[in-house]
């Protein structure tokens, strides 16, 4: 495909109303952080008025100074909770752990859905079809807090196999991972299953197969290939709830990512650290629904980006 000016010109606008979208999620994401009950130093103990008044000189802020240090200086502001800390240095220190975090849940969740998907249309009508179909929904009912939980009560408390928490080693990688894929594991699976069926009896395949064609090309090339659509179109607000959904399961392991900072901002009235990582959350999710949109453009040209 050939990128045109036409072509061009959407992807302008798109990447405009972005933006805009950006700026009403941080309005109104500043308008509740403002409105919520307490200030951000009554956990100070007992400050003078003095001392009360250089804090709000180093931290408070504005609506218009903050959006104008966002749009034009790429300033986050001082964290209230981690004196002489900005937020994109919290947030840069946290936010590979989130992401290492999410890029596997995401590979575990790709690679297991697009298999469970495709051996549940294969075996169609079959005990293993229900099985698979079972084991979805199970993935889909279960939150992931009491998976988490379940999971470090099976194999950590009682089987002793994995640590209880933490982010160091393999070892205390595995249950996180899982407990932040299996949704999303059902999910793909269930899409991939109605995807493959219905491209399985078309004539292409069926073509293939006539002139003798090996049957993982067959599956790979031509029925994967052409199936695969509605999951890209599902990976981008899987892809960014990958990594909102993470403030939870980083809490239950203790992994030191973004979504604990988030959970403590909360509580300690840290208002600048809790904007920084919903705009950087907002961020990614903007830009993975324009990007899938590229990307499905690509992969069928008769797609057009609206």
């Amino acid at each position: 495909m050939r990128f045109n000016p036409a072509y061009l010109k959407r992807v302008g606008v798109r990447m405009a109303l972005n933006l805009m979208t950006l700026v009403i999620i941080i309005t109104v994401s500043f308008a509740i952080m403002k409105s919520a009950p307490g200030k951000p130093f009554e956990t100070e103990r007992n400050p003078s008025p003095q001392v009360l008044e250089e804090l709000h000189k180093k931290y408070d802020f504005t609506y218009l100074q903050y959006l104008e240090g966002i749009l034009f200086h790429g300033d986050f502001r001082y964290s209230y909770s981690h004196r002489n800390s900005t937020v994109l240095e919290i947030i840069f220190e946290a936010l590979p752990v989130s992401m290492e975090l999410g890029f596997y849940a995401l590979t575990l969740a790709i690679v297991a859905g697009l298999l469970w998907g495709l051996l549940s249309a294969l075996y169609r009508g079959r005990w293993f079809e229900s099985f698979i179909m079972a084991l979805a929904m199970i993935g889909i009912a279960i939150p992931n807090f009491v998976l988490g939980s379940l999971l470090q009560l099976i194999f950590s408390l009682k089987l002793r196999v994995t640590p209880v928490a933490g982010w160091s080693d393999i070892g205390t990688k595995i249950l996180p991972v899982i407990t932040l894929s299996l949704t999303y594991i059902a999910y793909i699976t269930r899409i991939g299953r109605g995807s493959f069926l219905e491209n399985l009896n078309k004539d292409y395949i069926r073509t293939a197969r006539a002139k003798g064609l090996p049957e993982p090309r067959i599956l790979l090339k031509h029925l994967l290939r052409n199936s695969i659509l509605p999951i890209i179109n599902y990976l981008a607000p899987a892809t960014a709830s990958i990594l909102t959904g993470t403030i939870v399961v980083e809490k239950i392991f203790n992994i030191p990512g973004m979504g604990r900072y988030f959970i403590e901002s909360v509580f300690q009235r840290d208002f600048p650290l809790a904007l920084g990582v919903i705009i950087v959350y907002s961020i990614f999710l903007l830009f993975l629904n324009l990007l899938a949109d590229i990307v499905l453009t690509f992969v069928d040209p008769r797609i057009q980006l609206q």
